[in-house]
């Protein structure tokens, strides 16, 4: 019994002189504990709204080495008058020696006529931040008149606008007619503003009055007015209807004689008609063609048409009717020439491919740059069918710029602005330019 117990004596000897081992934690204050989060600046809500004007926007900037910065540029209440609108790639850029200030960086180019935007030339090219750019322009439109143009002109100004990246100020007056008190009461708006840049969708009608109230400090540009449709204009004002006797005189290129021109008793239908006449002297028949006619077969039946040159100076609708009621009785004419009118892509929707065989459109609306385009499509103008979208495109760039820069190819000299007409065929899925 002894001998037991002498061995569990032992046995616990023995036990509790062995080292014990043991686990060790890993915490914070110890050397290879995970890293503890660094402190953060609690994020600010960002009460900026997006579309908000006149309110402090973030700008980020880069420097020469790639970095960016991020700085808050803040836009006073009251508007920077608009002087001198940012350069794009391909614009002209001609240096002129300036005096630097003291403290200034070699990399940084002072304006001399716009202090308020900030140029720098990073790697040999001019970097321009256009979000400091303030463009003000009105819009005049009377809606008795064109209210069929303004909603989709007026969308791509502000799609134009949007593009650039500006802050811009957009101011719309309806003067419902070309009253010259109303016209005139519209330009005093404009003037109380501080606006300098316009554009205004009125006809020749009211250059008379535009004559008398423009002042020599605004720049009034009209989209739907030829300069050559005046006897005298005002310098301030700028021209930007398309030329369409340029369009015929392309077309008549065409014309195998035995001409037929058929037109409508509306404004345009009336001008169409002035050019055609101005370019064609032998035409055997000019038939108008009724607002309210339906007897299409009669008019295509009776007129001659077979082998000859149809000059259809018509809306897409009436083009569309004597187009299909042409192949309908079988009445072929050696080619059938339009202007700007049926460059439409409805005329597709209207007519069959047959129908189109023959037909030949003119067409002043030339190529801009496509997110140009779907910014302004976005916003709900167009300016790849609808001229007087284009022509408004052509002059908000002008006055953006205040001359005319590559964004658009349309040009402007001496106050009109240079279209050039080209022609196009009919295929199965839209139109083809002929070269």
């Amino acid at each position: 019994m002894k001998q037991i117990i002498a061995l569990i004596i032992l046995v616990f000897v023995f036990f509790g002189c062995t080292q014990r081992q043991t686990v060790q934690l890993k915490m914070p204050n110890k050397q290879n504990t995970f890293a503890k989060p660094a402190k953060t600046t609690p994020i600010k809500e960002d009460k900026i709204t997006v579309v908000q004007e006149l309110e402090p926007i973030d700008i980020i900037e880069s420097d020469s080495k790639g970095k960016t910065s991020k700085k808050t540029e803040t836009i006073k209440d009251e508007p920077v008058e608009y002087e001198v609108a940012p350069i794009i790639e391909g614009d002209k850029i001609e240096s002129q020696p300036q005096s630097k200030p003291k403290g200034s960086s070699e990399n940084q180019i002072d304006n001399p006529t716009e202090n308020k935007v900030v140029d720098k030339v990073v790697d040999n090219q001019i970097e321009i931040d256009t979000t400091k750019v303030k463009m003000k322009v009105a819009f005049l439109y009377p809606s008795n008149l064109v209210s069929k143009y303004a909603k989709s002109s007026i969308s791509t100004v502000s799609g134009y606008l949007s593009h650039q990246n500006s802050d811009y100020e957009l101011m719309v007056i309806d003067t419902e007619s070309e009253s010259a008190s109303r016209i005139d009461s519209a330009f005093q708006e404009v003037k109380k503003s501080n606006i300098k840049n316009v554009i205004a969708l009125f006809t020749p009608n009211a250059v008379g009055t535009l004559n008398n109230v423009v002042s020599n400090d605004l720049k009034v540009y009209l989209p739907l007015i030829e300069k050559k449709e005046v006897s005298s204009s005002n310098s301030s004002l700028i021209f930007g209807s398309i030329s369409y006797e340029e369009q015929v005189k392309k077309l008549v290129n065409y014309s195998s004689g035995n001409n037929v021109m058929f037109y409508q008793d509306t404004y345009l239908g009336l001008k169409l008609k002035k050019s055609y006449e101005s370019v064609v002297s032998d035409t055997r028949l000019k038939k108008e063609i009724s607002k309210h006619e339906n007897n299409f077969k009669g008019i295509v039946t009776g007129s001659g048409l077979a082998n000859s040159t149809l000059f259809l100076n018509t809306d897409i609708v009436k083009s569309s009717l004597i187009l299909s009621q042409l192949r309908s009785y079988d009445i072929y004419p050696k080619v059938i020439l339009s202007t700007q009118l049926s460059y439409d892509p409805l005329l597709m929707t209207l007519t069959q491919d047959k129908d189109r065989d023959k037909l030949i459109v003119a067409n002043s609306i030339d190529v801009v740059d496509k997110e140009l385009r779907d910014d302004i499509a976005i916003s709900g103008g167009n300016i790849v069918y609808e001229w007087v979208d284009y022509s408004t495109l052509v002059g908000i760039n002008y006055l953006y710029y205040g001359k005319n820069s590559n964004l658009v190819p349309t040009k402007i000299e001496n106050n009109q602005a240079m279209y050039n007409p080209r022609l196009f065929s009919c295929t199965e899925f839209g139109f083809s330019e002929i070269k």
